[in-house]
């Protein structure tokens, strides 16, 4: 049984040391990280990777437990998506009159 968990909270193309850190003394078997990750996922559904490590009291780091989402929701995508700008339909420019076209509407015709 570890005495305390390092959480480590990944989206979706981000490596396991940029993730959001997270302690924990609750977690005190695998079976619980394991219901855990899958709280955490379904609150937060952009969550791509959720890794436990468990630190003992005389400093020992180890791996204890790795959850991978099946169901991510990438955000950013839709974000990126939302982000580009619309194309906008151009307008014609009007026809320029030449000199005959000119000359026929002063004249009345």
């Amino acid at each position: 049984m570890p005495d305390i968990v390092e959480i480590y909270l990944c989206k979706a193309g981000q490596k396991l040391e940029e993730g959001r850190l997270v302690m924990s003394n609750d977690i005190t078997d695998k079976d619980a990280a394991k219901s855990d990750a899958e709280a955490r996922c379904k609150i937060s559904p952009s969550l791509a990777r959720i890794a436990y490590y468990a630190i003992s009291s005389n400093g020992d780091f180890k791996p204890y437990f790795s959850y991978t989402n099946p169901n991510v929701q990438n955000t950013m995508a839709k974000l990126q998506q939302a982000s580009e700008p619309k194309k906008r339909k151009r307008r014609k420019k009007p026809v320029k009159k030449g000199l005959w076209a000119k000359l026929k509407k002063s004249l009345g015709f």
